[in-house]
């Protein structure tokens, strides 16, 4: 699975942070205030040494879990 953490300019409805989980790419958009660009190509770096031992879990706990987290 790829990996990749960008800085982005402007995110709608005042969201700071946003992941994409897709089947073969995993990515995560961050605000510009709230991380350098080498802060980002660190955090790149790091989660990408552990993704290899991640796993997806598609289930209803899941699901329940986030839409109680979010709404």
């Amino acid at each position: 699975m790829y990996l990749r953490v960008l800085r982005v300019s402007a995110m709608p409805f005042n969201t700071q942070v946003w992941v994409v989980d897709e089947p073969d790419c995993f990515t995560i958009y961050i605000d510009k205030k709230l991380i350098t660009k080498p802060g980002a190509v660190a955090l790149q770096q790091i989660l990408r040494t552990t993704a290899t031992g991640w796993r997806r879990i598609d289930n209803d706990t899941v699901y329940r879990t986030l839409r109680a987290v979010t709404g």
